[in-house]
Protein backbone atom coordinates (compact mmCIF):
# COMPACT_ATOMS: atom_id res chain seq x y z
CA UNK A 1 0.00 0.00 0.00
CA UNK A 2 1.42 3.42 -0.94
CA UNK A 3 2.30 5.99 1.70
CA UNK A 4 -0.66 8.17 2.64
CA UNK A 5 -3.15 5.70 1.23
CA UNK A 6 -6.43 6.17 3.13
CA UNK A 7 -8.75 3.17 3.10
CA UNK A 8 -11.66 5.32 4.23
CA UNK A 9 -11.57 7.06 0.84
CA UNK A 10 -12.89 3.80 -0.64
CA UNK A 11 -16.68 3.40 -0.22
CA UNK A 12 -16.16 -0.31 0.49
CA UNK A 13 -14.07 0.50 3.57
CA UNK A 14 -15.47 3.88 4.50
CA UNK A 15 -19.20 3.14 4.20
CA UNK A 16 -20.24 -0.44 3.55
CA UNK A 17 -17.91 -2.28 5.93
CA UNK A 18 -18.53 -0.06 9.02
CA UNK A 19 -22.29 -0.13 8.52
CA UNK A 20 -22.25 -3.85 7.68
CA UNK A 21 -20.30 -4.65 10.85
CA UNK A 22 -22.72 -2.57 12.91
CA UNK A 23 -25.80 -4.31 11.49
CA UNK A 24 -24.21 -7.76 11.81
CA UNK A 25 -23.35 -7.12 15.44
CA UNK A 26 -26.88 -5.90 16.11
CA UNK A 27 -28.43 -9.00 14.53
CA UNK A 28 -26.17 -11.35 16.53
CA UNK A 29 -26.97 -9.52 19.78
CA UNK A 30 -30.74 -9.62 19.24
CA UNK A 31 -30.65 -13.32 18.27
CA UNK A 32 -28.46 -14.31 21.23
CA UNK A 33 -30.32 -12.58 24.03
CA UNK A 34 -33.76 -12.77 22.40
CA UNK A 35 -34.21 -9.12 23.20
CA UNK A 36 -35.00 -6.63 20.45
CA UNK A 37 -34.63 -3.50 22.50
CA UNK A 38 -31.29 -2.95 20.74
CA UNK A 39 -33.15 -2.11 17.53
CA UNK A 40 -32.94 1.54 18.58
CA UNK A 41 -29.46 1.37 17.08
CA UNK A 42 -30.97 1.23 13.57
CA UNK A 43 -31.61 5.00 13.38
CA UNK A 44 -28.00 5.49 14.51
CA UNK A 45 -26.84 3.18 11.69
CA UNK A 46 -28.90 5.16 9.20
CA UNK A 47 -27.34 8.40 10.46
CA UNK A 48 -23.84 6.92 10.17
CA UNK A 49 -24.58 5.80 6.64
CA UNK A 50 -25.86 9.26 5.70
CA UNK A 51 -22.77 10.95 7.16
CA UNK A 52 -20.38 8.62 5.34
CA UNK A 53 -22.25 9.01 2.05
CA UNK A 54 -22.18 12.80 2.41
CA UNK A 55 -18.45 12.78 3.08
CA UNK A 56 -17.83 10.46 0.12
CA UNK A 57 -20.00 12.65 -2.13
CA UNK A 58 -18.01 15.76 -1.23
CA UNK A 59 -14.72 13.95 -1.97
CA UNK A 60 -15.89 12.18 -5.10
CA UNK A 61 -14.13 14.48 -7.57
CA UNK A 62 -11.18 16.85 -7.48
CA UNK A 63 -11.26 18.72 -10.80
CA UNK A 64 -14.35 20.08 -12.55
CA UNK A 65 -14.83 21.59 -16.00
CA UNK A 66 -17.14 24.36 -14.78
CA UNK A 67 -15.63 25.53 -11.49
CA UNK A 68 -12.31 25.98 -9.72
CA UNK A 69 -11.02 23.59 -7.05
CA UNK A 70 -8.10 24.27 -4.71
CA UNK A 71 -5.68 21.35 -4.57
CA UNK A 72 -2.64 20.90 -2.37
CA UNK A 73 0.95 20.81 -3.61
CA UNK A 74 2.69 17.61 -2.47
CA UNK A 75 6.19 18.38 -3.72
CA UNK A 76 8.23 19.82 -6.57
CA UNK A 77 11.22 18.40 -8.43
CA UNK A 78 13.67 20.57 -10.35
CA UNK A 79 14.42 19.01 -13.75
CA UNK A 80 16.44 21.86 -15.29
CA UNK A 81 17.83 25.20 -14.18
CA UNK A 82 14.46 26.89 -14.75
CA UNK A 83 11.89 24.08 -14.91
CA UNK A 84 10.25 21.90 -12.28
CA UNK A 85 7.65 19.16 -11.99
CA UNK A 86 4.90 20.05 -9.51
CA UNK A 87 2.88 17.21 -7.98
CA UNK A 88 -0.61 18.02 -6.66
CA UNK A 89 -2.76 15.71 -4.55
CA UNK A 90 -6.25 14.69 -5.54
CA UNK A 91 -8.93 14.77 -2.84
CA UNK A 92 -8.77 10.98 -2.48
CA UNK A 93 -6.05 8.44 -3.05
CA UNK A 94 -8.31 6.39 -5.33
CA UNK A 95 -9.10 9.10 -7.88
CA UNK A 96 -7.16 9.68 -11.10
CA UNK A 97 -7.26 12.68 -13.43
CA UNK A 98 -8.07 10.57 -16.51
CA UNK A 99 -8.30 13.48 -18.97
CA UNK A 100 -8.82 12.91 -22.70
CA UNK A 101 -5.45 12.71 -24.44
CA UNK A 102 -4.05 16.10 -25.45
CA UNK A 103 -6.22 18.06 -23.00
CA UNK A 104 -5.02 20.47 -20.35
CA UNK A 105 -5.58 21.80 -16.85
CA UNK A 106 -6.49 25.44 -16.39
CA UNK A 107 -4.62 27.01 -13.47
CA UNK A 108 -5.61 30.25 -11.71
CA UNK A 109 -3.17 32.09 -9.43
CA UNK A 110 -3.38 35.52 -7.75
CA UNK A 111 -0.52 37.94 -8.41
CA UNK A 112 -0.60 41.51 -7.07
CA UNK A 113 -4.35 41.46 -6.67
CA UNK A 114 -5.02 40.08 -10.16
CA UNK A 115 -5.93 36.53 -11.21
CA UNK A 116 -3.82 34.98 -13.96
CA UNK A 117 -4.91 31.86 -15.85
CA UNK A 118 -2.55 29.51 -17.66
CA UNK A 119 -2.88 26.03 -19.16
CA UNK A 120 -0.68 23.02 -18.43
CA UNK A 121 -0.76 19.49 -19.79
CA UNK A 122 -0.48 16.75 -17.13
CA UNK A 123 2.62 14.61 -17.64
CA UNK A 124 1.73 11.83 -15.20
CA UNK A 125 -0.11 8.72 -16.47
CA UNK A 126 -3.79 9.59 -16.77
CA UNK A 127 -4.87 6.63 -14.60
CA UNK A 128 -2.27 7.22 -11.88
CA UNK A 129 -4.26 7.46 -8.63
CA UNK A 130 -4.05 10.07 -5.92
CA UNK A 131 -2.12 12.85 -7.65
CA UNK A 132 -1.05 14.41 -10.95
CA UNK A 133 2.10 16.16 -12.23
CA UNK A 134 2.52 19.29 -14.32
CA UNK A 135 5.69 20.90 -15.67
CA UNK A 136 6.18 24.64 -15.17
CA UNK A 137 9.02 26.52 -16.84
CA UNK A 138 10.12 29.80 -15.29
CA UNK A 139 10.57 32.93 -17.39
CA UNK A 140 12.14 36.24 -16.28
CA UNK A 141 8.89 38.09 -16.95
CA UNK A 142 6.53 35.21 -16.14
CA UNK A 143 4.11 36.16 -13.34
CA UNK A 144 2.61 32.67 -13.06
CA UNK A 145 5.90 30.78 -13.23
CA UNK A 146 7.34 33.04 -10.51
CA UNK A 147 4.28 32.30 -8.39
CA UNK A 148 4.84 28.55 -8.80
CA UNK A 149 8.53 28.89 -7.96
CA UNK A 150 7.53 30.38 -4.60
CA UNK A 151 5.15 27.58 -3.64
CA UNK A 152 5.89 25.27 -0.72
CA UNK A 153 4.47 21.79 -0.02
CA UNK A 154 1.02 22.27 1.48
CA UNK A 155 0.26 25.36 -0.62
CA UNK A 156 -2.92 25.21 -2.68
CA UNK A 157 -3.59 26.18 -6.29
CA UNK A 158 -6.92 26.49 -8.11
CA UNK A 159 -7.51 24.07 -11.03
CA UNK A 160 -10.23 23.51 -13.62
CA UNK A 161 -10.50 21.09 -16.52
CA UNK A 162 -10.24 19.33 -18.82
CA UNK A 163 -9.64 22.05 -21.40
CA UNK A 164 -8.76 21.36 -25.02
CA UNK A 165 -9.84 20.65 -28.58
CA UNK A 166 -7.60 17.75 -29.63
CA UNK A 167 -9.15 14.44 -30.68
CA UNK A 168 -7.23 11.19 -30.97
CA UNK A 169 -8.57 7.89 -32.30
CA UNK A 170 -6.43 4.76 -32.07
CA UNK A 171 -4.86 3.77 -35.40
CA UNK A 172 -6.64 6.60 -37.24
CA UNK A 173 -3.26 7.47 -38.81
CA UNK A 174 -0.28 5.26 -39.59
CA UNK A 175 2.33 7.83 -38.61
CA UNK A 176 2.24 10.81 -36.24
CA UNK A 177 4.75 13.59 -36.96
CA UNK A 178 5.48 15.81 -33.94
CA UNK A 179 7.40 19.08 -33.58
CA UNK A 180 7.77 20.52 -30.08
CA UNK A 181 9.68 23.40 -28.58
CA UNK A 182 10.63 23.72 -24.90
CA UNK A 183 7.75 22.98 -22.52
CA UNK A 184 5.61 22.28 -25.59
CA UNK A 185 6.82 18.71 -25.16
CA UNK A 186 4.11 18.05 -22.56
CA UNK A 187 1.10 17.46 -24.87
CA UNK A 188 3.32 15.41 -27.18
CA UNK A 189 4.37 13.22 -24.27
CA UNK A 190 0.73 12.71 -23.35
CA UNK A 191 -0.12 11.59 -26.90
CA UNK A 192 2.97 9.39 -27.02
CA UNK A 193 2.01 7.69 -23.75
CA UNK A 194 -1.47 7.08 -25.12
CA UNK A 195 0.04 5.26 -28.10
CA UNK A 196 2.71 3.18 -26.36
CA UNK A 197 0.51 2.05 -23.46
CA UNK A 198 -2.11 0.61 -25.80
CA UNK A 199 -0.91 -2.74 -27.22
CA UNK A 200 -3.54 -2.45 -29.97
CA UNK A 201 -2.21 0.92 -31.20
CA UNK A 202 0.34 0.40 -33.98
CA UNK A 203 0.83 4.09 -34.84
CA UNK A 204 4.40 5.16 -35.56
CA UNK A 205 5.54 8.38 -33.89
CA UNK A 206 8.43 10.63 -34.95
CA UNK A 207 9.36 13.69 -32.88
CA UNK A 208 11.56 16.73 -33.50
CA UNK A 209 12.23 18.40 -30.15
CA UNK A 210 13.80 21.88 -30.26
CA UNK A 211 15.45 23.72 -27.37
CA UNK A 212 17.85 26.58 -26.69
CA UNK A 213 20.55 24.46 -25.00
CA UNK A 214 21.22 20.85 -24.05
CA UNK A 215 20.29 21.57 -20.43
CA UNK A 216 16.88 22.78 -21.60
CA UNK A 217 15.87 19.38 -22.99
CA UNK A 218 13.05 18.36 -20.66
CA UNK A 219 12.47 14.68 -19.80
CA UNK A 220 15.28 13.62 -22.12
CA UNK A 221 15.98 10.42 -20.19
CA UNK A 222 12.31 9.42 -20.45
CA UNK A 223 12.19 10.15 -24.19
CA UNK A 224 15.41 8.26 -24.86
CA UNK A 225 14.18 5.29 -22.83
CA UNK A 226 10.90 5.20 -24.79
CA UNK A 227 12.82 5.39 -28.08
CA UNK A 228 15.00 2.48 -26.95
CA UNK A 229 12.09 0.29 -25.87
CA UNK A 230 9.56 1.07 -28.61
CA UNK A 231 10.73 0.63 -32.21
CA UNK A 232 7.75 2.67 -33.46
CA UNK A 233 9.09 5.85 -31.83
CA UNK A 234 12.10 7.99 -32.70
CA UNK A 235 13.22 11.43 -31.50
CA UNK A 236 15.54 14.06 -32.97
CA UNK A 237 16.89 16.91 -30.83
CA UNK A 238 17.60 20.37 -32.26
CA UNK A 239 19.60 22.93 -30.25
CA UNK A 240 19.86 26.67 -30.85
CA UNK A 241 23.13 27.00 -28.88
CA UNK A 242 24.73 23.54 -28.77
CA UNK A 243 27.81 22.57 -26.75
CA UNK A 244 31.09 22.00 -28.53
CA UNK A 245 30.68 18.21 -28.52
CA UNK A 246 27.10 18.25 -29.89
CA UNK A 247 26.65 16.00 -32.94
CA UNK A 248 22.91 16.53 -33.47
CA UNK A 249 20.93 19.14 -35.36
CA UNK A 250 21.42 22.85 -34.63
CA UNK A 251 19.68 26.19 -35.14
CA UNK A 252 15.95 26.62 -35.54
CA UNK A 253 13.79 23.83 -36.97
CA UNK A 254 13.94 24.01 -40.77
CA UNK A 255 11.93 22.59 -43.65
CA UNK A 256 14.93 20.42 -44.50
CA UNK A 257 14.92 18.87 -41.01
CA UNK A 258 11.18 18.26 -41.24
CA UNK A 259 11.66 16.44 -44.54
CA UNK A 260 14.61 14.47 -43.16
CA UNK A 261 13.19 13.28 -39.84
CA UNK A 262 9.41 13.30 -40.17
CA UNK A 263 7.00 11.47 -42.49
CA UNK A 264 5.99 13.41 -45.57
CA UNK A 265 2.46 14.59 -46.13
CA UNK A 266 0.02 11.78 -46.81
CA UNK A 267 -3.60 11.08 -45.96
CA UNK A 268 -2.22 8.34 -43.67
CA UNK A 269 -0.05 10.74 -41.62
CA UNK A 270 -0.82 13.50 -39.12
CA UNK A 271 1.29 16.47 -37.98
CA UNK A 272 1.19 17.85 -34.41
CA UNK A 273 2.90 21.12 -33.39
CA UNK A 274 3.44 22.62 -29.92
CA UNK A 275 5.57 25.49 -28.67
CA UNK A 276 5.72 29.25 -28.38
CA UNK A 277 3.24 31.09 -30.65
CA UNK A 278 5.93 32.48 -32.95
CA UNK A 279 7.43 29.01 -33.40
CA UNK A 280 4.02 27.48 -34.08
CA UNK A 281 3.21 30.12 -36.72
CA UNK A 282 6.55 29.53 -38.45
CA UNK A 283 6.08 25.75 -38.48
CA UNK A 284 2.51 25.99 -39.78
CA UNK A 285 3.89 27.98 -42.70
CA UNK A 286 6.58 25.37 -43.33
CA UNK A 287 4.00 22.59 -43.18
CA UNK A 288 1.81 24.31 -45.77
CA UNK A 289 4.85 24.78 -48.03
CA UNK A 290 5.53 21.03 -47.73
CA UNK A 291 2.02 20.06 -48.84
CA UNK A 292 0.24 19.68 -45.51
CA UNK A 293 -3.28 21.14 -45.22
CA UNK A 294 -3.47 24.76 -44.11
CA UNK A 295 -4.62 25.31 -40.53
CA UNK A 296 -4.43 27.96 -37.80
CA UNK A 297 -3.15 28.12 -34.24
CA UNK A 298 -6.72 27.40 -33.11
CA UNK A 299 -6.93 24.03 -34.83
CA UNK A 300 -10.07 21.91 -34.78
CA UNK A 301 -9.95 18.63 -32.90
CA UNK A 302 -9.71 16.37 -35.95
CA UNK A 303 -7.49 18.58 -38.15
CA UNK A 304 -4.75 16.63 -39.88
CA UNK A 305 -2.33 19.41 -38.89
CA UNK A 306 -3.02 20.29 -35.26
CA UNK A 307 -1.42 23.04 -33.19
CA UNK A 308 -1.72 22.72 -29.42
Amino acid sequence: MSEGHNLLDDPVHGIYIPVGLLLTGLAITCFTVQDYKFLWILPFAALLLAVRFTAAYRRRKSVFSDRWTNLELEDQTLISKNTAIYRFNMKTTFESLNFPVGHHLAVKVPVDGKDYIRYYTPVSPKLEPGHFDIIVKSYPDGNVSKYFAGLKPGSTVAFKGPVGRFNYVTNSYKHLAMIAGGSGITPMLQVLNEVITNPEDFTKVSLIYANESENDILLRDELDEIAEKYPNFDVTYVLRTPPANWTGETGYVTKEQILKYLPHFSSENRLLISGKPEMVRMLLGYAEDLGWPKTTEKSKGDDQVFAF
